[in-house]
């Protein structure tokens, strides 16, 4: 299989030992324009980064505020393959400046069936597959997808975004040490998730890793993305050499369906 891993950058020292097992896509957080990572990364120090292949990704939902603030920095963007992107704003201004990178369209929920894939691809580059979806699901959009796609095979799936602080205003309502990135724990399910939050808001992931290396054999993917976000990277770099994983993992929705809501009794 040729390598089409696409990995999130924590430190800029971890891209060596990534292309030492053949990957070769990076994807860097921008500095401001991002929620949900360990790590962000100046656009300056991204552009200074000696690879081809090198993503931005901006995933804050943006105020005019930040939108003016963006279109400033994006102005004079170089050095740069393309832009991973959750606001439509942000593919506005793209626009707008004429820039000669590829689009990447994240929305993390939302590209759950062909007409919605086929619709945003007949604008962008490509598109992330929603993971809420099972194996069959997203093997159906790949194979009608117009363009190739991008599918999230490994790491903690992203399960809310709020503009909110919410580990700040549970540690101030309560009058609790704040721990960011922090562990919740749902009480009667005892459902786990990770939160980490900046000043952007707070991103809650699954508490288990999602293991969906079994995608790694659909065609018309442009990219298998792997969110190593709170994973170590021996562990990251270990799965992509086997191609399978020692680590406590779950396959998520690829064998059973999301619920969305539930169904009413007849009366």
């Amino acid at each position: 299989m040729e390598n089409k891993f696409l990995v999130n950058i924590r430190k800029i020292e971890e891209i060596e030992e990534y292309k030492k097992v053949g990957v070769a896509t990076f994807l860097f957080p921008l500095s401001s324009f991002c929620v949900g990572y360990e790590r962000e990364f100046s656009l300056k120090e991204i552009e200074n980064i000696k690879e081809e292949n090198k993503y931005l990704l901006i995933n804050r939902v943006l105020d005019c505020a930040a939108v003016d603030q963006l279109y400033v920095i994006l102005k004079d963007l170089k050095n740069i393959k393309g832009i991973v992107f959750e606001d439509i704003a942000v593919y506005n201004i793209a626009k707008k400046l004429n820039l000669n990178v590829e689009l990447i369209y994240f929305p993390n929920h939302f590209n759950t069936n062909v007409r919605t894939v086929n619709f945003f691809l007949s604008r962008v580059d490509s598109v992330f597959i929603a993971n809420e979806l099972t194996k069959e699901e997203v093997k159906d959009i790949t194979e009608k997808a117009n363009k190739e796609v991008v599918v999230q095979v490994f790491g903690h799936n992203q399960a809310m975004y709020s503009r909110r602080k919410l580990l700040t205003n549970f540690s101030r309502e309560f009058v609790l040490p704040l721990h960011n990135p922090n562990t919740l724990v749902e009480r009667v399910s005892k459902i786990s998730f990770k939160a980490i939050e900046n000043e952007y808001g707070t991103v809650l992931y699954s508490g288990k890793i999602f293991n969906g290396l079994e995608l790694l054999t659909l065609s018309n993917v442009k990219y298998f993305y792997i969110n190593t976000t709170f994973i170590p990277l021996e562990e990251i770099i270990n799965t992509i050499r086997k191609t399978k994983t020692e680590l406590n993992t779950d396959n998520g929705f690829l064998g059973k369906e999301t619920i969305y809501k539930l169904k009413e009794e007849a009366k």
